[in-house]
């Protein structure tokens, strides 16, 4: 979502002052925002401006009045009654077409039952009359009782045939439905890639494969003076191409993902060695000049990329295995000129 980070250098135990109190409700609002967008993708969209708005008059004002955060809950309140509202519809409105479906479903198997006993009855009746019309030799009568008992079991064929066709393609869009939302579910809604859901995931699936790879943890240094010089749309905008440019440097067997906030995440098919050769290749490219047009401009953006990488140790747990990618990436920091 391209939210800043917000510092809490409150020491255990003290008591927070303005300042802190500020920061711990600036964090709060991100973390709404967050979690909205994680819930609901489709929904939280609508509500992203205004959530980014309030954040930004906060954060711009060092010293806001008892007046101005008391303004500022109740914008915030009014925002989660707004996406509760729409959640509530929007599930209503699937919960509503899941009951429809199964009611057709219902008929349609109510319908077929009574076809059934309907078709059963109509054969009696045609087999008495076929075997009147054989015992008294009316060949005529039997020509004509053969050919409608033809057109009766081809309508049978034929009503079956629409009826299964009317449920096989309800059915279809119901698994094109669920399809979407599961898809939603495990895609960051800004950049496209895969969220930090899928990564668990996918980290859990390579490991029970016992699969040979690395991680690889990128870091944008300076983003949140892109969003305080441009704006939060601007520094979306970064984010996107940034994504981007990461996921056409990986192959098809590689994986990526936005871990939060400013950070990207890339699982690489390889050992130790090989990954930090393409660390190197994928942290030059994204450390290329970005344009970015808006207001009738376009404007040039310089980024300085770090990256921490490790190789999975087999046994070791996904936590075990980030806090070495971190450690590797804050080395690199450190070690860096600008760092």
């Amino acid at each position: 979502m391209g939210w800043p980070e917000i510092p809490l250098n409150s020491a255990a135990g003290q008591r927070a002052d303005g300042p802190a109190a500020l920061q711990c409700y600036l964090a709060a609002i991100a973390e709404v925002g967050e979690t909205i967008e994680a819930i609901s993708p489709e929904i939280a969209a609508s509500f992203r401006d205004p959530l980014l708005l309030l954040h930004s008059r906060l954060s711009s004002d060092p010293a806001p009045t008892s007046r101005t955060l008391e303004q500022s809950r109740c914008a915030l309140h009014e925002i989660l009654q707004g996406f509760c509202e729409k959640a509530r519809v929007r599930n209503a409105a699937l919960a509503r077409d899941l009951h429809q479906t199964l009611s057709m479903v219902t008929r349609t198997e109510d319908s077929s039952a009574d076809r059934n006993v309907e078709h059963v009855e109509r054969l009696v009746d045609f087999a008495d009359r076929l075997e009147t019309a054989v015992q008294s030799g009316d060949l005529q009568q039997l020509a004509i009782e053969t050919s409608e008992l033809r057109d009766f079991a081809q309508s049978i064929e034929l009503g079956s045939r629409d009826d299964f066709a009317r449920l096989r393609q309800k059915m279809i869009e119901i698994q094109r439905r669920l399809h979407e939302v599961e898809l939603l579910a495990t895609l960051d809604p800004l950049t496209g890639v895969a969220n930090r859901r899928d990564l668990d995931r996918e980290l859990a699936a390579r490991i029970e494969a016992r699969q040979e790879f690395c991680v690889l943890l990128f870091d944008l240094n300076g983003f949140k003076e892109i969003n305080d010089r441009f704006g939060h749309l601007f520094g979306d905008e970064v984010l996107k191409q940034l994504a981007a440019r990461l996921g056409s440097h990986v192959r098809a067997r590689d994986y990526v993902c936005r871990w939060g906030g400013d950070e990207f995440v890339a699982i690489l098919a390889c050992d130790l060695a090989i990954a930090e050769s393409r660390s190197c290749q994928i942290v030059e490219r994204l450390n290329a000049p970005y344009h970015i047009r808006g207001d009738g401009r376009e404007i040039r953006v310089d980024l300085a990329v770090s990256v921490g990488l490790a190789q999975y140790c087999s046994g070791e747990s996904p936590d075990r295995l980030f806090r070495r990618v971190d450690e590797s990436m804050y080395r690199g920091k450190h070690s860096s000129p600008s760092g």
